[in-house]
C-alpha cells in the first residue's frame, strides 16, 4: 500500500514519467547501436592529389581496397578500370585523354562497406584547376585569382570561380561565385579559415578544384601597427632625398667651406731673411742652361 502511495506522488510530481520509459529505451538504444555502426565504418581515404599523370592518396586502414572514379562535364562517375579494387595508394593516368578537364575520386571499401569518397584536388597546378593565393586582414580575406588564360579563351565569361571557404574544424562550407578575385569580409580576428577554389562552367563543377590553403586572420592593432611602420619608413625616405638633392645641388660649395679647417699664416713667414737687405723673391729657372766662356768689353766705342 505504501509503494502505491509513493508511485502515485511520483507521478504527480512527474507526469510524464509513463511516457518516459519507452523514449528513454530508445535513447539507450540509440547510444549503444551507433558506436557498434561506426566500429564497422570504413575510413575515407586522406590527401588525395591529382597531377598531369597520377593520382595519389593516403588511408588510416590497412585492410582495405580502393576504387578511383572519374566525371566529365557531361557523364556521370564512372569506375576507372585500372584503379579498381587496388591495395595501391596511387593510380596511372597517362594513358587518358589529357585534353579533358576530368575530375576524380577515390573511395575505400572494407567487407563490402564503402567509405565516403574523396574528391581529388590539385596541389601543384593541373591545366583545369584554378591558382590562387591568399591574403590577411583584419577581418577579411582575399582571394587572389590568376586567370587562365586557355579555359578563359576557350569558354569567355561562361567559366568562371566557385570559391569554397570555412571556418578551419567547422563542417558547414559557403561558397561565392565569381569572374574575379573576391574579398571575403566579417571574418572573425584570431581565426583560420580554409579556401578552395574550382571552376564552374554553365553554374556546374569543372575539372579538379584546387587544394585548400588556410590563414588566419590578423587582428587590427597589429595591422595599424605595420601600416604606422610602413608609413614612416616612405616619409623618412622622400626627406633623406630631399635633403641630398638639396645639398648636392645647391649647397656643396657652402659646406665644404665651412667643413675646411681654419689656419693662419705665421708672422715669421713675413719677416725679411737675416744678412739681406731685399727681401727674398722668386726668380724663374731660364728656359736653357749655357754656360759663358768669354766676355770682351771695349774701352771705346767702335768707330772713334
Amino acid at each position: 500500500m505504501e509503494m502505491l502511495v509513493n508511485m502515485d506522488h511520483w507521478r504527480r510530481l512527474c507526469p510524464s514519467t509513463d511516457l518516459f520509459h519507452p523514449n528513454f529505451f530508445i535513447l539507450v538504444l540509440f547510444c549503444v547501436v551507433r558506436p557498434a555502426a561506426d566500429a564497422f565504418k570504413t575510413p575515407s581515404p586522406i590527401d588525395v592529389v591529382i597531377d598531369q599523370s597520377s593520382l595519389k592518396w593516403n588511408s588510416t586502414a590497412s585492410d582495405v581496397t580502393f576504387t578511383a572514379e572519374f566525371h566529365d562535364f557531361e557523364s556521370d562517375w564512372t569506375p576507372i578500370e585500372t584503379c579498381t579494387e587496388t591495395r595501391f595508394t596511387s593510380c596511372d593516368l597517362s594513358s587518358e585523354e589529357s585534353d579533358r578537364c576530368i575530375r576524380r575520386r577515390v573511395a575505400a571499401w572494407r567487407n563490402g562497406v564503402e567509405s565516403e569518397p574523396v574528391e581529388a584536388c590539385s596541389r601543384d597546378g593541373h591545366a583545369c584547376s584554378p591558382n590562387f593565393t591568399l591574403t590577411a586582414a583584419p577581418e577579411s580575406l582575399t582571394v587572389n585569382l590568376k586567370r587562365n588564360h586557355n579555359l578563359h579563351e576557350e569558354h569567355a565569361d561562361n567559366l568562371k570561380y566557385w570559391i569554397y571557404f570555412w571556418k578551419k574544424g567547422a563542417q558547414l562550407k559557403n561558397h561565392r561565385v565569381t569572374l574575379s578575385s573576391e574579398l571575403i569580409d566579417g571574418l572573425e580576428v584570431g581565426e583560420t579559415y580554409c579556401v578552395m577554389v574550382q571552376f564552374a562552367l554553365h553554374w556546374k563543377e569543372y575539372g579538379p578544384p584546387s587544394c585548400m590553403q588556410c590563414e588566419t586572420i590578423p587582428s587590427s592593432s597589429g595591422s595599424k601597427r605595420a601600416q604606422i611602420i610602413v608609413i614612416c619608413s616612405i616619409v623618412l625616405t622622400i626627406v633623406f632625398v630631399v635633403v641630398f638633392a638639396y645639398v648636392r645641388l645647391f649647397k656643396s660649395k657652402k659646406i665644404k667651406e665651412i667643413l675646411r679647417p681654419p689656419y693662419t699664416i705665421p708672422t715669421t713667414f713675413r719677416e725679411p731673411l737675416p744678412g739681406r737687405n731685399c727681401p727674398f723673391v722668386a726668380v724663374s729657372p731660364s728656359e736653357e742652361h749655357y754656360d759663358v766662356v768669354s766676355g770682351l768689353t771695349p774701352n771705346q766705342p767702335r768707330g772713334v
